[in-house]
């Protein structure tokens, strides 16, 4: 039976085969990170109060906003770079990768100085609707994380290219390995060292950056020393390059902001950090599902990218349709998991928290939209054609704050949800039509731009 299994991965054209393999080792890779990540929270939970932990998920919420600074520099580098990588133009990857590396240092470095300079300015208690009495500690933790999150975003250049080489199942291993050391560090404060905010910051946020850094000089002196980055090779031209395909995916980024990212502070404001307990904990166990599809689709992206670079569009039609099929598998799963649901809160955090049914059921719909809006956005992403979602997002941008206020104000954190499923349902709409446009080759206009 494994002999048939290898087989069947080994059929197919060389970008199908390499999707069959990252989609393979990602499922592992992704099955230690969920295992990692579920044990994190009782964990967590174990080291730090519930209201603590709810505050840790609505800094680390504001915190993660920064990632997004980088005007999509890096995503445009994964397009780029794969571009490259299909027509054989290592030096132009190599301009590409040390001109986004040096993007990089000019642009966080001294917006961390910023913010850190700024930040005892702020009252993060109010921001962030906690007891004033979390004033220092916020101050402190936030501090940490501005140079934290300046260091990785740096570091994470190399994430872009490896994932452009379509290898994305390996940089998806680097995300683990930091997960486990912060596991590994957790669970020796929870024995020696006193509950505290920052340590928290510490041990989640330290990891990642320091295996991605090692990970990248070992790399690029390796396998991929054909497109590492030198000083020499940055080049001032290809910025504008890099920028006209990276501003349009910053505008996306800047609406999954809004759109995802606020949900934390919004239902604080709303319910309490309490209710942000709640929907972290009833979100992360049906974000399995979604993660499992997005194993299934990031490897889609760099080969997109090459298979419109060579006008493929038969492969990528196939692709599509298979897609849809994996979709409709985990909508059952979606399902089956909602139903048992108070079955696995009971073993997996106990009487630590209690999570409303209608409110598993809530995400679990709005789950299901956004699965199937990532399957046409990830298409879409891959061959660059994202001037319509640009624009389209704009509704998620200017709707999602005041929709979710104005609901919340009737069915309290059940609002925040109800705006996140009407706005992915209209960009589900406009999405589906354009990838069907393009790989029937009737796509004109807007629609292919």
């Amino acid at each position: 039976m494994f002999k048939a299994i290898i087989k069947k991965i080994r059929v197919g054209s060389e970008r199908s085969v390499t999707i069959k393999k990252n989609i393979i080792w990602s499922l592992l890779i992704k099955g230690i990170s969920i295992l990692v990540s579920f044990m994190l929270v009782p964990m967590t939970l174990g080291y730090v109060s519930v209201e603590i932990y709810g505050v840790w998920l609505t800094i680390s919420s504001i915190l993660h906003w920064l990632t997004y600074m980088d005007v999509g520099f890096t995503l445009g580098l994964k397009n780029r770079l794969a571009e490259a990588l299909a027509k054989g133009n290592y030096e132009k990857g190599k301009i590409l990768v040390s001109t986004t590396y040096f993007i990089m240092i000019i642009i966080f470095i001294p917006l961390a100085a910023i913010l850190f300079g700024i930040s005892p300015f702020i009252d993060w208690c109010c921001v962030l609707n906690v007891d004033s009495t979390y004033q220092e500690v916020v101050l402190k933790t936030i501090q940490i994380l501005f140079i934290f999150v300046a260091l990785q975003m740096i570091v994470n250049v190399f994430i872009a290219v490896v994932a452009a080489h379509q290898k994305t199942a390996l940089s998806a291993l680097f995300n683990v390995i930091g997960q486990v050391f912060s596991l590994i560090i957790i669970g020796g404060m929870t024995r020696f060292v006193e509950p505290s905010l920052v340590n928290l910051a510490f041990a989640y946020s330290l990891m990642p950056i320091v295996i991605v850094f090692v990970s990248s000089v070992v790399y690029f002196k390796t396998s991929m020393r054909r497109v590492a980055p030198s000083l020499k090779f940055v080049n001032a031209g290809y910025i504008k390059d890099l920028w006209n395909l990276g501003v349009k995916f910053f505008i996306i980024q800047i609406q999954q902001i809004v759109l995802y990212q606020a949900t934390n502070i919004l239902i604080s404001h709303i319910d309490g950090p309490e209710a942000v307990t709640q929907y972290n904990i009833s979100y992360k166990l049906l974000n399995v599902v979604v993660m499992i599809y997005m194993i299934i689709l990031n490897p889609l992206w760099p080969a997109y990218t090459d298979a419109y670079t060579k006008q493929d569009f038969k492969w990528m039609k196939n692709i599509y349709m298979k897609m849809i099929k994996v979709f409709l598998a985990l909508f059952l799963l979606v399902v089956v998991i909602t139903m048992i649901s108070p079955i696995i809160y009971k073993v997996w955090i106990g009487d630590r928290v209690s999570i409303p049914f209608l409110l598993t059921v809530s995400i679990s719909i709005y789950t299901l939209i956004h699965c199937w809006d990532s399957l046409q956005v990830m298409l879409i992403n891959g061959m660059g054609t994202v001037k319509l979602q640009t624009y389209i997002i704009l509704i998620g941008l200017i709707v999602h704050v005041p929709l979710s206020i104005f609901l919340g104000c009737y069915i309290g954190i059940y609002g925040v949800i109800v705006s996140m499923c009407m706005i992915n349902v209209v960009y589900a709409c406009f999405f589906t039509t354009q990838i069907r446009k393009i790989l029937s080759r009737t796509a004109t206009g807007i629609w292919i731009k």
